[in-house]
């Protein structure tokens, strides 16, 4: 297959590269020109933990997106997808797939405005990494990816795409119910993004700081009871299972969250698409939201220093 990833920040590029030493044809594509230049010019320089190297890739300006392929997975952040998607217009019309795995609340709802519902998969990822600087990527620990086609019946594609997936080590599986899976990715995000941007530290930071997994509950009571309203059956077993796991430094316990990346870039947040959604639909349902209200408040206030 041919893939083309939109939205080549720290995770499109993390899956770039994997994708790409399995043997896939990819085409990153982002809108900083920087960053853009220097794939283009020196390759993606990849930091592990067992080392580095530059790998070969082109990459293209969303503005100059041309070419057919049979996938496109979006890494953009939730407040850039519509206009990513308004600029790679010619690059989405022969798309087989058109992918989201990016965070937050209300992603499938800005792609159906652009693409037919029959191409949209939508999905989930653990998976972590940092951009460290144009056209360099630091990329820990492991992960994986949940997925599941919104209508189509071709079961024959997904299956393809699983396999391409996997056969690049990224650890994907079809999911039975991706909405599920959007709402926990959700719930954790907001717990794991929106601590350790305000407490700036890395996930183990916030795991070992005194009341972590208390202060974590509190975001997480609200969430579930915000997405039973909307018929989705989360549980706080279900979310507080997986903060708890990343803790651990073999998970993603380094790990800087994208949040609290941004605010140390001086970037917005996608706080409006994690707590600040959670607390819209809830006020919106009667439901009290006050935690995750105040937390989005807070983000806000750091995003105007």
């Amino acid at each position: 297959m041919k893939v083309a990833i939109a939205g080549a920040g720290a995770m499109g590029c993390r899956f770039g590269y994997m994708l790409a030493d399995s043997g896939i044809d990819v085409t990153l594509i982002d809108g900083w020109k920087t960053h853009v230049d220097a794939i283009n010019q020196q390759g993606l320089f990849v930091e592990t933990e067992s080392g580095s190297r530059h790998y070969s890739l082109p990459a293209m300006l969303a503005e100059d997106a041309h070419g057919e392929f049979d996938v496109v997975i979006l890494f953009t952040k939730a407040m850039q997808m519509a206009e990513m998607l308004r600029k790679i217009a010619p690059v989405l019309s022969s798309a087989k797939v058109v992918m989201t795995l990016s965070n937050g609340l209300g992603n499938i709802e800005t792609l159906e405005q652009y693409v037919d519902r029959s191409v949209i998969y939508a999905g989930v990822t653990l998976w972590s990494c940092e951009l460290e600087g144009p056209g360099h990527i630091r990329a820990t620990g492991s992960g994986n990816i949940e997925l599941q086609p919104l209508m189509s019946t071709d079961m024959a594609m997904a299956g393809q795409v699983v396999d391409m997936l996997n056969h690049a080590g990224l650890n994907a599986e079809l999911s039975a119910n991706v909405l599920l899976s959007i709402w926990k990715k959700a719930a954790f995000n907001s717990v794991m993004n929106t601590y350790c941007a305000l407490l700036d530290c890395n996930v183990g930071g916030f795991g070992r700081r005194p009341g972590a997994l208390e202060i974590a509950r509190t975001v997480v009571a609200e969430i579930v009871q915000v997405a039973i309203s909307q018929q989705i059956p989360l549980t706080e077993e279900i979310v507080m299972h997986t903060v708890q796991k990343v803790f651990d430094p073999r998970e993603s316990g380094e790990h800087y969250p994208s949040m609290h990346q941004d605010l140390h870039k001086g970037r917005l947040t996608e706080i409006d698409y994690l707590n600040g959604a959670v607390a819209r639909i809830g006020e919106a349902q009667g439901i009290p939201v006050p935690v995750n209200r105040l937390l989005t408040q807070l983000i806000h206030a750091k995003e105007a220093q």
